[in-house]
């Protein structure tokens, strides 16, 4: 990053804090006062100005990024994480939101609707997520809201509503998208309507199998639903290290690891196969179990056309860690679906994922700094989680 976050920002959202429960608990906003109360000077300033008048070796790039990593310590403390054993807390959506919601809802419909209550869903990053109950010809029916933040992560409904109808179509179990509302004139950023979808997460044997047959499922359907351009695998995998790149730039100044990062895949990084569809971020918490639907995945705002292999080393070595290590997961993925790489193809694609998080996450500061809602989430994301990203991918962009 080019500078810490000003302290006043921090200090706004802990007060704001203090007032909307759905921005972070108590706990977590005392952590970002610790982490505010010992981050000390910051040092990029002095950093800038050496890298504008010196080529600074690896090694010296690598040393301030470990001191950075040792100062955002206590916001990593307060990341929520993608742990689904938290019980979130129960947060009612302000009544005022609740009645611009009804009002759309019911210009939409040409009929009155009522929202008869509305929840927040903790948990998710990219977007604000609201469980809400509405009233349409006397019927009651939930429905999930799904509110952009900001550009968090680089991703927009937009784009994620495309795919999701796409794959819908093509047979794929993804929730149906009911209305889209793009302009951000009624909630304050653009937002989807989709059915709730019936299930629970499931974390037993058959479960965890199940996830897996159906991401090699999603790597079965045609790619041409996303993207009928026809590029080699090679120009895929190359047009994604990019993209990522360019996404990164829109919210920090080039930085020398990332961008050493960019340069250092594009030499060595090589398609595992054909270009599939990818989920972005396949794997429990992303898969809800129902008796009569089965299973059905959710969360698409990372889909794209890429290698299957990005998927499955984000489930075996990043997401999926809580449940197993790495070699249980591979041995795993190789039983249920013979899906098996080379120890330099795992490592490869490895560091693809901690590049594109330290990329992706850089998106979560910008989202804090403007404001106006401030979670800890987002600032844990900005600053402490890109740094674990981008100090894992040193580790072997660097070796």
């Amino acid at each position: 990053m080019e500078a810490l976050v000003p302290e006043a920002i921090i200090r706004q959202a802990i007060t704001d804090g203090r007032n909307d429960a759905s921005l972070g608990s108590a706990e977590q906003w005392a952590a970002v006062g610790r982490y505010l109360d010992e981050r000390g000077d910051d040092p990029w300033p002095g950093r800038r100005d050496r890298l504008s008048r010196e080529d600074v070796p690896l090694a010296e790039l690598q040393r301030w990024l470990a001191m950075d990593v040792a100062a955002a310590a206590p916001l990593m403390g307060a990341f929520t994480s993608h742990d689904t054993s938290i019980e979130h807390l129960a947060v009612t959506v302000a009544e005022v939101e609740r009645g611009h919601l009804a009002r759309w809802l019911t210009e939409q419909a040409g009929e009155p609707v009522e929202v008869i209550e509305a929840t927040v869903i903790g948990g998710g990053f990219s977007r604000r997520m609201w469980r809400a109950t509405i009233r349409q010809a006397g019927v009651d029916r939930r429905v999930i809201v799904r509110i952009e933040q900001g550009g968090m992560f680089g991703t927009d409904s937009v784009t994620e509503v495309r795919s999701m109808r796409a794959l819908r179509e093509a047979g794929f179990s993804v929730p149906a998208v009911e209305l889209v509302e793009d302009t951000g004139r009624i909630l304050g950023e653009p937002f989807f309507v989709m059915e709730e979808v019936p299930g629970v997460v499931r974390l037993d044997d058959q479960g965890l199998d199940d996830i897996i047959r159906s991401v090699v499922e999603l790597h079965r359907v045609p790619v041409s639903v996303l993207d009928a351009s026809g590029r080699s695998p090679e120009q895929v995998v190359s047009d994604n290290i990019e993209s990522w790149r360019r996404m990164y730039r829109r919210h920090a100044p080039e930085l020398p690891l990332v961008e050493h990062g960019a340069d250092w895949l594009q030499e060595h990084l090589k398609p595992t196969g054909p270009s599939v569809i990818v989920h972005g971020d396949a794997g429990p918490g992303n898969a809800l179990f129902d008796e009569d639907r089965g299973l059905t995945t959710i969360d698409w705002e990372f889909a794209h056309v890429g290698d299957a292999a990005e998927d499955w080393a984000y489930l075996a070595l990043i997401r999926g860690r809580r449940i197993m290590d790495g070699a249980a997961w591979k041995a795993r993925l190789r039983e249920v679906a013979g899906i098996e790489y080379s120890d330099d193809q795992w490592r490869m694609w490895l560091a693809y994922n901690h590049y594109r998080g330290a990329c992706v996450n850089l998106s979560a500061r910008s989202v804090f700094e403007r404001g106006p809602r401030r979670t800890v989430d987002q600032l844990a994301i900005g600053v402490a989680v890109h740094l674990r990203f981008l100090s894992q991918l040193t580790e072997i962009t660097c070796a």
